[in-house]
């Protein structure tokens, strides 16, 4: 029997070290973003055959990342499946990269059908492409910072603990003023804002924000994933201000992250300009994600 339980900030640092040990391949496995989202998923974590798991229920899916750690991960997977069995939904392992896929397939082979996962895919960024904008492909983000920086009074500055509710605030009225269909959506991802925000430090979260005429336009925020890699969870600008988003992104890279070669900026959800905005950028690197569900529960 897994015995699970809510993760709390007394966690991280055994998670974080399961995490490493097996190197954190997508924002999926980050301590900061098992955290944020243990309310709203009924997320739990557990260390089982000296793994990390984690278990969570979306939709109509029970469903578990892959066994991080150096421990038994065919005893993990094992349990898992046991583990799911208590409940009337789906049994899926998500946010596997290819490495995994082919592990798992390895350790039960034909005992999994693995499908392709476009809209959790992560996008790769080269940090020195974001910070320097070279090239014709970046010109109309060029455009659109020079047209930011020569029609605002603004500033950048780092998140601490002096701006937050400045940030809560603008991110509220970012909501009301949103045409998106998605209201309600958003207010969810604001209460996980307000969690990750009320243990800020503790998390070992990096942000920065953006002011025109002394008050908070935009903001982004996230945690590092490994020495190569941070990995950017959230991220808001009112779009009436243009070039709020292309300078909100440079600035907090210049600013924060120029020491990682490579930046996450996360998955696109399949939603349509999500996904337009994130190849803009020219990723990389789109890091395939893939889930698997047992074969025989078809």
């Amino acid at each position: 029997m897994i015995d699970f339980h809510t993760p709390t900030i007394a966690d991280k640092d055994w998670i974080n070290k399961k995490i490493c040990e097996t190197g954190s391949p997508s924002c999926e496995y980050t301590f900061g973003n098992i955290f944020a989202y243990s309310a709203k998923m009924d997320l739990k974590v557990a260390e089982f055959a000296d793994c990390l798991i984690t278990r969570c229920i979306y939709g109509d899916d029970i469903m578990y990342c892959y066994p991080m750690g150096n421990g038994d991960k065919k005893a993990a997977v094992e349990a898992i499946i046991r583990d799911s069995e208590a409940f009337d939904s789906d049994f899926v392992i998500f946010g596997l990269t290819k490495d995994f896929a082919d592990e798992l397939e390895g350790l039960f082979p034909d005992r999994f059908k693995i499908i392709f996962d476009r809209d959790g895919s992560d996008y790769i960024y080269n940090s020195a492409d974001l910070i320097n904008l070279i090239g014709k492909k970046y010109q109309p983000k060029r455009n659109h910072i020079s047209f930011f920086k020569k029609n605002y009074d603004w500033s950048y500055e780092k998140i601490t603990a002096d701006n937050i509710a400045e940030c809560i605030a603008m991110n509220e009225k970012w909501i009301e003023e949103s045409l998106n269909e998605r209201k309600d959506e958003l207010y969810e991802e604001l209460e996980i804002i307000k969690l990750v925000f009320e243990n800020y430090d503790a998390l070992g979260f990096v942000g920065g924000l953006i002011r025109v005429d002394g008050e908070v336009i935009a903001y982004t925020m996230g945690e590092r994933m490994n020495e190569d890699t941070f990995c950017v969870h959230f991220e808001k600008a009112f779009s009436k201000y243009r070039g709020a988003y292309p300078m909100i992104n440079r600035e907090f890279c210049e600013n924060e992250l120029s020491s990682y070669k490579y930046i996450d900026r996360e998955d696109d959800l399949g939603i349509d300009n999500l996904r337009k905005a994130k190849l803009s950028y020219y990723p990389v690197i789109i890091r395939e994600e893939y889930e698997a569900r047992l074969k025989n529960a078809d």
